[in-house]
């Protein structure tokens, strides 16, 4: 049953069923798991019965049950974790590790994330094929998917290499058609085409900047737009509205080894996020960085009222006001971060943005806590029923305390 063809509750409870072997297919990929995939696949159908009455578009019926798939198996994962914490060693003496750390959690809420926008791809890529004729797509399949040389789809096919190749390329074709005109709106959230025509990106020598389906977390009135170059390793990522300076989310960042691994902008930039948390406080806890131009040392600042009139690079605006930077003038580089930058990329916030994908950053505040000179920054749910509330060292930026209210 299609979606096309529910009308009623009962064909909405049939196409429930329908899911199934999907779901266990999609509950496998997320945890890596294969055992667990049934009994997680049962657990989220028994939860989209439940909610029934929340899903009022049924074209919508796939997205919806992998959202709450994902959250299926990310209650699992978190079980699990708090379980091997509390594991019973053989001589009947209880271990006694601290909980599994916080970060190590996230990481593993960020793989799941990214296995599920994986196994949302290859379902995309599967209806794209869908559309081509048997032939070409077991052509595609034969070449893409089983890496067959081409001399050897040519001796089971009985024709020459040459025949072979002038086939992929028109099943090549054939298929970006598929993905531009039927599937455009949902390609074009995974980066595999840009809202502009095909033709047009082809010319240009830039990647355009295109539309996520990532709400901006600083403001949470606009969608991210990111700009991916593959060849080089680059992306960025900007406010549609910009709500910083220039949009900016993230810089011109170059990270090979990640683009590498991963296709979707939001994969991308929950990994990028991850990485910065590491990389900005490690800089801290240092003072210095190197120039990725000239290699001479440079030192970490920190942008405070004070300083704010005297510093050789003034902050570009107010919310930068607290965040620190580092920049070498001969070679015109350099690298900045604002509070709500790095309140985003901790532990407590990427759990709460995951939550909550809609979501604002609140004010930064100074404070006192414990003695200390410290920070006050978080995020709210745009619908003002979750908030997320940070308190860290005005030094250092560490995470003092985090109150997390939904």
């Amino acid at each position: 049953m299609t979606t096309a063809t529910i009308t009623t509750t009962a064909d909405l409870v049939t196409a429930l069923a329908g899911e199934r072997t999907r779901l266990v297919r999609l509950c496998a990929i997320l945890t890596r798991d294969p055992h667990a995939a049934e009994d997680l696949a049962q657990e989220t159908l028994i939860e989209a019965w439940r909610s029934l009455a929340r899903l009022r578009d049924p074209s919508g019926l796939a997205p919806w049950l992998n959202v709450i798939a994902r959250n299926v198996c990310l209650r699992w994962q978190r079980s699990r974790s708090r379980d091997a914490a509390h594991h019973v060693m053989p001589s009947g003496e209880r271990e006694t590790p601290s909980a599994p750390a916080l970060a190590d959690v996230v990481a593993d809420d960020a793989d799941i994330e990214i296995n599920l926008e994986r196994a949302e791809l290859a379902d995309l890529l599967d209806r794209a094929l869908g559309l081509l004729p048997a032939e070409t797509r077991h052509l595609l399949v034969a070449s893409y998917v089983q890496e067959l040389p081409a001399a050897e789809i040519a001796a089971r096919l009985g024709m020459s290499e040459g025949a072979v190749r002038v086939r992929l390329h028109r099943g090549k074709l054939a298929l970006r058609h598929a993905l531009t005109t039927d599937l455009r709106p949902e390609a074009a959230t995974f980066g595999i085409v840009a809202a502009a025509d095909a033709d047009a990106l082809d010319a240009m020598d830039e990647p355009r900047w295109q539309q996520t389906r990532i709400w901006c977390p600083f403001c949470g009135a606009h969608y991210l737009m990111c700009r991916i170059d593959r060849e080089k390793g680059e992306f960025s990522y900007r406010c549609a509205g910009e709500c910083m300076r220039n949009g900016g989310i993230i810089g011109r960042a170059r990270n090979p080894v990640l683009l590498a691994g991963l296709t979707s902008a939001k994969s991308i930039l929950t990994r990028q996020l991850l990485t910065l948390d590491t990389h900005y406080r490690h800089l801290m806890t240092v003072g210095t960085s190197t120039c990725s131009g000239c290699g001479q040392r440079l030192p970490m600042r920190r942008w405070t009222p004070e300083s704010a009139a005297s510093d050789l690079i003034p902050p570009p605006s107010p919310l930068y006001l607290h965040g620190i930077y580092h920049g070498c003038l001969r070679c015109e580089w350099g690298d900045s971060a604002t509070p709500w930058h790095l309140a985003l990329d901790t532990a407590p916030a990427q759990r709460f943005w995951r939550r909550h994908p809609r979501m604002r950053a609140l004010t930064t505040r100074l404070l006192e806590f414990d003695g200390r000179p410290a920070l006050h920054t978080g995020f709210q749910s745009t619908d003002g029923a979750a908030r997320l509330d940070l308190i860290s060292a005005r030094d250092t930026h560490e995470v003092l305390y985090a109150s997390d209210a939904g």
